[in-house]
């Protein structure tokens, strides 16, 4: 059965039995019902807050807030209670009471519950530390995009999304709409990337790269399944391994809550129609949640009308994802889980005849709990497989023909797990502690055409094992000092892999076999906060960090345009040494401003390096260049400036330049290719849910080069994106949102042909919320 067939099938059989989850046996002693309300400090109702009433010891059940604040509990029995209540920026509150037995009457205990805003420094993550922390205590560089920053986007991808951070860039500028997902390659602050990705890219903890390439598929997880995304900026390998180069990025999925339906739907210019939903359940400890999302697009046109010729077509896409998670839980701090989740996408790359399309399948388990002494365990185990093809052509000077050089097939297999365990000790250090293993089976076959006809079959490949173990410990020096001490140790084997070539008019066969060869790395970290008060703190950081080749880069060539991009097998680790001073001020309840100065440098950089250049083709092979260095500022601000108005603002300076290179001494100095200079982002937003929400984005990028000699410049550029939206009912809520309001035209890659950034892209649609 096709993916789309099935996500609908599973999606609104779950639907469907949602009001049968809810359904409840015979009460014993039941005495009445819990319900209230609640505000926020101006009185005003606080919508979708999530209402915890806890039976204890640990008999849990939840609500959520309806528009006008309100919640029920029926079928409350005698004993002692616990009611707790957050909702995305307001602090949590709790509350304890007693209900006592009256066989005779029935009755209703109200608990109003008024909400306070969250200073961003309380605000919970998991990322920074591998386990639960304040923000304002984590020993990095964190933002924190929740889910009403990611409503209140006009952009339709989460990668489009993440621009709005300060340092964050993609290899290519072009949006995931329409770009080859092998150029989805992510780094932060200036570090540069090719297809690899430089950081590592997370959901609920699972790698989300790319286990043969390390790109990101970012479609795979549902937009409206997403809760919260944590980007951890700096090198991170001292916890994470082989790709956190220059930071990590989690995509935190929202937990099954008592039935609730969300979706989004919306159509808009260019033939563009999306649809994405979550659904929940939770009957007692078990809980389940179904989430997916439909896509398609017809896109638009690469090249500008003066270069365009017969051989070129609309660049556009679609994809299904569908993701379904049950959970059990055994008290509030043990729970079980399954998870597993359907991906396939189809993409036109702008030209008749190329074309690439994937399908993967993913099951994630695991556990975690906490024990008597006060240990927290997490355990994940996960396995992906995956299909990708890939056509690859050369196109005639004028652009009116084109012929096929390569069909490609990429399989590949890999499968994990995660472990760590956490713990308060003495009140003063927090130990974090744990292990990973992933292991990766791919190859790339290939038909080789010459002649408009196939001439060859080259089938290259192997094996890839990592592994690595970290321990940390967060100590409270003093009231004001903190000091964060981790490190890791890492090993990756490379085995099993050769290169076959077949001549199909002869038939001879020219294997080569590659010996197999490992290698470690041991990055530690050191971080010390100084906090003068709740308003004012200090961060000092030094770190190594490193990346291993990834079979993609070892064994894989492609194709853009009329630039060839040769694998080697020879390739070595990265290795990252860097340092960072950041401050944090907050100098009322309003405003909250972060600074943060960083110093990197990377030996053996895996970049693709210009072979030769002809007036047909551009040959380039990817070699560790030498020495890379990238230094500069980042800089945030958050001003809640009247009683529905906010402003998010951030600004980067990388100056990121080739410092060594052996191999071709006319590259020391340039800039490194795909990273600007200056990067600004801005957004302002009124957001008062009784009658209108809106906001507008604005993003400026500096100039870039697309190659390493620095011969292809692209320009700066601005773009805005804006949203709107106003509820109709307390049901159903309409929008409409657009990117590159003002039709910016902007230049994503020179191949050397020019391609083109996304035009205007208008949609509106609908919002449903249905909740208990």
């Amino acid at each position: 059965m096709p993916i789309q067939k099935t996500l609908i099938l599973i999606a609104f059989s779950f639907i469907a039995v949602i009001p049968s989850f809810g359904r409840q046996g015979p009460a014993r002693m039941q005495t009445g019902r819990v319900t209230g309300r609640v505000t926020d400090n101006r009185g005003d109702a606080v919508k979708g807050g999530r209402v915890v009433l806890t039976r204890l010891p640990n008999e849990a059940r939840s609500a959520t807030t309806d528009d006008d604040g309100r919640y029920v509990f029926g079928s409350a029995a005698p004993g002692d209670y616990e009611i707790r209540v957050t909702a995305a920026g307001f602090g949590a509150f709790s509350k304890k009471f007693s209900l006592s037995p009256d066989p005779g009457e029935k009755t209703e205990t109200t608990i109003d519950a008024v909400l306070e805003p969250e200073r961003i420094s309380e605000t919970m993550t998991v990322t920074p530390a591998r386990a639960e922390i304040r923000l304002a205590d984590a020993p990095a560089s964190v933002s924190v995009l929740d889910s009403t920053d990611v409503r209140a986007a006009g952009a339709q991808t989460v990668d489009d999304m993440l621009r709005q951070v300060p340092g964050f860039s993609i290899f290519r500028r072009s949006s995931s709409i329409v770009a080859n997902p092998t150029t989805q390659g992510v780094s932060l602050r200036g570090a540069g990337a090719s297809g690899a990705s430089r950081t590592l890219v997370l959901t609920d903890g699972v790698p989300l790269n790319d286990a043969f390439g390390g790109w990101v598929y970012w479609d795979r997880v549902p937009r409206a399944s997403v809760d919260r995304i944590e980007l951890v900026r700096g090198g991170s390998s001292d916890l994470y391994g082989s790709d956190a180069l220059s930071g990590v990025i989690n995509l935190l999925t929202r937990p099954p809550s008592e039935r609730i339906v969300d979706a989004e739907t919306s159509y808009g210019t260019r033939g563009t129609s999306d649809l994405t939903f979550f659904a929940a359940q939770k009957w007692k400890g078990f809980g389940a949640s179904v989430s997916g999302e439909a896509f398609r697009t017809d896109g638009y046109f690469l090249i500008s009308p003066q270069l365009r010729g017969l051989a070129d077509a609309e660049a556009g896409s679609k994809h299904r994802a569908l993701s379904i998670r049950l959970t059990q839980d055994f008290g509030s701090d043990n729970q079980i889980f399954v998870r597993g989740n359907l991906f396939d996408e189809d993409r036109r790359n702008g030209t008749r005849l190329q074309r690439n399309d994937t399908a993967t399948e993913t099951i994630a388990t695991g556990a975690r709990f906490r024990t008597a002494d006060g240990s927290n365990w997490n355990l994940t185990l996960f396995a992906n497989q995956q299909r990708f093809h890939q056509s690859f052509t050369a196109v005639a000077a004028n652009r009116n023909s084109e012929t096929i050089t390569r069909l490609q097939f990429v399989p590949s297999r890999d499968a994990g797990l995660s472990f760590n365990w956490s713990r308060l000790s003495f009140r003063k250090h927090l130990f974090v502690a744990g292990m990973d293993i992933r292991g990766v089976r791919g190859t790339s076959d290939e038909i080789v055409y010459g002649g408009g006809r196939p001439v060859s079959f080259v089938s290259a490949g192997g094996r890839q094992r990592r592994s690595g173990f970290f321990v940390q410990d967060l100590f409270n020096i003093s009231e004001k000092w903190q000091l964060a001490a981790s490190g890791r140790y890492d090993n990756w084997r490379d085995s099993s892999a050769a290169s076959v070539e077949r001549t199909l008019s002869t038939g001879v066969v020219r294997p080569v076999f590659f010996a197999p060869r490992s290698s470690d790395a041991f990055n530690p970290r050191l971080t010390l906060t100084y906090r003068a008060n709740d308003r004012f703190n200090m961060r000092f950081s030094g770190y190594r960090a490193f990346r291993a080749p990834t079979l993609n880069e070892l064994y894989r060539a492609f194709r853009v345009g009329d630039t060839l991009t040769q694998a080697n097998e020879k390739l070595v680790a990265e290795r990252l040494t860097g340092g960072e001073i950041g401050a944090t001020w907050s100098p009322s309840e309003k405003i909250m401003t972060r600074l943060t100065g960083f110093w990197t440098e990377t030996t053996n950089p895996i970049t693709n390096f210009t072979v030769s250049i002809t007036p047909t083709l551009i040959t380039r092979q990817r070699r560790n260049l030498g020495r890379i260095r990238s230094r500069g500022i980042e800089a945030e601000a958050d001003f809640n400036i009247a009683k529905y108005w906010s402003i998010t603002a951030g600004y980067l300076l990388a100056d990121a330049t080739v410092r060594q290179a052996p191999q071709d001494p006319n590259l020391v100095g340039l800039w490194i290719p795909q990273v600007p200079r200056n990067q600004f982002t801005l957004q302002t937003s009124y957001s008062n849910p009784k009658y209108v929400t809106a906001a507008i984005q604005f993003r400026a990028t500096g100039k870039q080069f697309d190659d390493d000699r620095n011969l292809f410049s692209l320009g700066s550029f601005t773009v805005i994106d804006a949203t709107v939206s106003r509820p109709l009912n307390r049901y159903i809520e309409v929008f409409a949102a657009a990117q590159n309001v003002l039709n910016e035209r902007f230049v994503v890659g020179r191949t050397p042909i020019e391609t083109l950034g996304m035009p205007i892209m208008f949609r509106g649609g609908l919002r449903l919320s249905l909740g208990k």
